[in-house]
């Protein structure tokens, strides 16, 4: 921008144009691609250059996480996830997950009969009723990792044998977890960032949560499911796969909100209603720490930009001239 520019007030339509061009023609690896071109639509937002088909299409749709959201009429609800693997590895994956589930019978058995702590017992049987399920195979790896902290901290407390059994299924669960696609792929995503970007993350999140109780049109899943991914977060073994669960789940959110309610068409006007609501709880608990540690997660960087977007709408910025190709606001 210095470069360009004598002062950045300046700034016009023509030279958002030439970063563009310039951006198109260097050469850069895909992810510092990505972060430039969303701080781009951050300028062309700030100089009402978008419209909200623009927006729309920067918005990237949500991707496997620990929670994923949808609508059921106009009611936000929490989403299943098929368990997906390649279609060679199929059969090895189901008898995987099908062992892991028949183990945890006998392990929740041996638990009823021991004088194990409520804490223990609660852990493996939460992570039973995901593999029962079979809904969400990031929540399995993630509940199997909650159930290995418990264990650990539970160790002294244990008879030798119980613990080994314990830890073994531990590792059954994770060998199985690792059959499928979804759960390799977020596991291998999952980067640390600093506890102060965290807790930033995790505070905002818990304010969202609060006003989301204040909506009825809100399933009690939606909040249990933003204190859960927080919850992971403050534990003191905490680590990047916890960070990515919270950061996904909350990306995930963002994004069916805001492309809810941005679409032209939405089943009903109620549904675009609600992702209006959201998009406000959102905007209400993000602040400029919670923005700035969303730039520190690869693939992120979007709500930033959505969120610059939404504000200026939302304060009254003249509305932008439409694109060739986007409908008048």
């Amino acid at each position: 921008m210095q470069r360009l520019l004598s002062k950045v007030d300046t700034l016009r339509t023509s030279d958002i144009a030439a970063l563009e061009l310039t951006l198109s023609v260097i050469p850069i690896n895909d992810l510092d691609r990505s972060s430039l071109s969303n701080l781009l639509l951050g300028m062309k937002i700030g100089l009402n250059l978008l419209g909200p088909e623009d927006v729309l299409d920067a918005v990237p749709g949500q991707k496997p996480a620990a929670f994923q959201f949808g609508f059921e009429g106009s009611r936000l609800v929490v989403v299943d996830q098929p368990l997906r693997t390649r279609e060679r590895d199929k059969d090895i994956a189901e008898a995987a997950m099908e062992a892991a589930t028949e183990r945890g019978v006998y392990v929740g058995e041996q638990l009823a009969q021991s004088n194990c702590s409520p804490r223990l017992r609660e852990s493996f049987k939460s992570l039973q009723d995901k593999l029962e399920a079979r809904a969400n195979i990031i929540q399995v790896g993630m509940y199997n990792q909650t159930c290995g902290r418990v264990l650990r901290g539970d160790v002294e407390e244990l008879s030798p044998t119980l613990f080994e059994l314990l830890r073994s299924h531990v590792e059954l669960v994770f060998a199985a977890a690792s059959q499928f696609d979804d759960w390799r792929v977020f596991r291998e995503n999952a980067v640390d960032i600093d506890r102060e970007s965290v807790a930033a993350l995790s505070q905002s999140t818990l304010a969202l949560v609060r006003d989301l109780k204040a909506q009825r049109e809100t399933d009690p899943e939606i909040t249990a499911a933003l204190d859960t991914v927080v919850g992971w977060t403050e534990d003191k073994e905490a680590d990047k796969r916890d960070v990515l669960a919270l950061t996904g789940t909350l990306q995930n959110l963002w994004s069916l909100a805001a492309k809810s309610a941005l679409a032209k068409e939405v089943s009903s006007e109620g549904r675009k209603l609600v992702a209006k609501a959201i998009i406000a709880a959102l905007l209400a608990v993000t602040t400029a720490g919670t923005l700035a540690a969303f730039g520190k997660v690869p693939g992120a960087e979007w709500i930033e930009t959505t969120a610059a977007y939404f504000k200026s709408a939302t304060e009254g910025t003249p509305p932008a001239s439409p694109s060739p190709k986007s409908a008048p606001p």
